[in-house]
């Protein structure tokens, strides 16, 4: 397998971003996920396999890695710059 050399949460938000085609793709893409999350009675903070598993059968076209960095920015936990350097981000538990 070819690996890449950017991290997990550079690819999720490219994915995101390709999935929602606006300038806010990320900002789109964790409303979405907030909405279809409380829709189907999900709290993506107490219940993250249930929320990522939502997330993917609402959107076929997520990959795991895109749903669980939506589920962690719905839930309101810590992405970008300060994830990266503690070594503790969304995507690294």
């Amino acid at each position: 397998m070819i690996r890449s050399n950017r991290d997990p949460r550079q690819r999720a938000e490219q994915e995101v971003r390709g999935l929602f085609a606006e300038d806010s793709a990320l900002q789109e893409g964790i409303s979405w996920a907030r909405g279809a999350l409380t829709a189907a009675g999900v709290d993506p903070g107490s219940q993250q396999l249930r929320a990522i598993r939502v997330l993917r059968e609402s959107d076929q076209r997520l990959s795991l890695i895109a749903a669980r960095y939506l589920v962690d920015a719905a839930a309101g936990k810590t992405t970008g710059a300060r994830a990266k350097r503690s070594g503790t981000g969304p995507l690294t538990m």
